[in-house]
């Protein structure tokens, strides 16, 4: 019995990570899927799938605004100089609904959340 709480656990842990719990070098995958917009073509959007892999290069405190910037090097980038607006994504499985600014800049996948929501379930595992 005691096996089976700790494998349940541990697959909960695995399912996504809290944004606290992200970690600058390591890698991850998204956990759920979603569009931004690109800047160069109006109607263009680029698709972030469930599955993608990205690597966290570094987290910003930015405290006059109460936000993190968490930055991921990601893998499937259709170019570098691609640039995307800023879009909100609302974050699966959490309650209430935590929402995140996303954007892409040149391979970077930069995520904006606020301070309040940091432990919180990400979108990465």
């Amino acid at each position: 019995m005691r096996l089976f709480l700790g494998l349940l656990l541990v697959s909960i842990k695995v399912f996504a990570a809290d944004w606290n719990d992200l970690e600058v070098r390591h890698k991850y995958q998204l956990t759920q899927s979603f569009q931004l917009p690109q800047l160069e073509r109006s109607s263009a959007l680029i698709d972030l799938i469930k599955g993608d892999k990205v690597v966290l290069s570094e987290i910003v405190g930015l405290d006059t605004i109460n936000v993190v910037l968490f930055k991921f090097d990601y893998k499937n980038c259709p170019g570098r100089s691609m640039k995307t607006e800023m879009e909100i994504i609302p974050v699966n499985n959490t309650a209430p609904v935590v929402e995140v600014g996303a954007q892409l800049q040149n391979c970077s996948l930069e995520i904006f959340i606020e301070t309040k929501d940091l432990m919180s379930a990400s979108f990465f595992e």
